[in-house]
């Protein structure tokens, strides 16, 4: 009796379902979806350590290999991606991973389509055909491979509000040097008016939002303890959020950080060398001829 069999690629699809299943954090939530013919298996929804859901979601597809043929290097060249499916993800507004599972192994490893086309934009912008280099350092296993995925997930998460805090810092760095300039050594009993809080805080929130996107350290206060100190320090007649002797007592580690920022972008703009020149070469020729000090 002849009877219907399973095709090796349902079959390979499976295991690597169930092998992506069984690796991430029991806490996060897979949410299915109907049509996976368009290059994208599932929604994977982080959940905060408070088991929180915080509707942070990534897309996913799913690849596997039988056994992976990792090169000398520790790398394989995932091929036969459709540059239209690879156009595809490059426009979703949510980061796109793609998860490569390791079925004899029971390996899974990633990487971010996002990150690898920036990185690589000179040969995706040519429009024919575009591999997927994984790293097996990128592997996806205990909390190594979780804080490595986060730590991925958020740098594209928040690309686009870093390409608008950028712009600001870009745009705002004589103005920066001025306010600093202008608040040192004042008079400490002085209150701070309106208007230079309004662009104080605009600073502190870029700088802070920077500093953490780019991985540098920020000793500067978080804005409400600033205002918590100030109100502490002059609660007798307490009129204004801060004071001067608030601006002057971070105003060199401003500077600092204004250095830092900037010799970080520049490293960060030659790294994504091609989609820049090519997306917006006014940003890097101005970022590159900074003077770090």
């Amino acid at each position: 009796m002849k009877l219907p069999k399973r095709v090796p690629q349902h079959i390979s699809e499976t295991a690597s379902f169930k092998l992506f299943s069984s690796k991430i954090p029991d806490n996060w939530i897979i949410r299915d979806i109907t049509e996976r013919d368009y290059g994208i298996d599932c929604y994977l929804e982080l959940v905060n350590e408070d088991n929180e859901l915080t509707g942070e979601l990534a897309l996913i597809q799913l690849k596997s290999r039988q056994s992976i043929p990792w090169t000398a290097d520790d790398y394989y060249t995932l091929t036969g991606v459709d540059i239209a499916t690879s156009n595809y993800w490059y426009k979703f507004a949510v980061p796109v991973f793609i998860f490569l599972a390791d079925i004899d192994n029971k390996e899974l490893y990633f990487i971010s389509v996002d990150y690898h086309i920036k990185r690589n934009f000179s040969v995706f912008v040519e429009q024919r055909t575009f591999n997927y280099k994984f790293k097996k350092t990128n592997r996806f296993e205990g909390k190594d491979g979780v804080f490595s995925f986060k730590f991925i997930f958020y740098y594209e998460y928040y690309r686009q509000q870093f390409e608008n805090e950028l712009l600001f810092f870009l745009s705002n760095l004589q103005h920066f040097h001025d306010f600093q300039n202008e608040h040192y050594n004042q008079d400490f009993h002085l209150g701070i008016e309106d208007e230079d809080l309004i662009y104080f805080e605009a600073m502190h929130r870029n700088f802070k939002f920077l500093c953490t996107y780019l991985n540098i350290d920020n000793p500067i206060p978080k804005l409400s303890e600033l205002k918590r100190r100030s109100r502490e320090k002059f609660k007798e007649g307490y009129h204004y959020d801060l004071y001067e002797h608030d601006l002057t007592e971070w105003v060199g580690e401003f500077q600092k950080l204004t250095s830092e920022i900037t010799k970080k972008l520049k490293q960060f703009l030659q790294g994504e060398l091609h989609y820049w020149l090519i997306v917006n070469p006014t940003v890097f020729n101005y970022v590159s001829n900074i003077r770090e000090d």
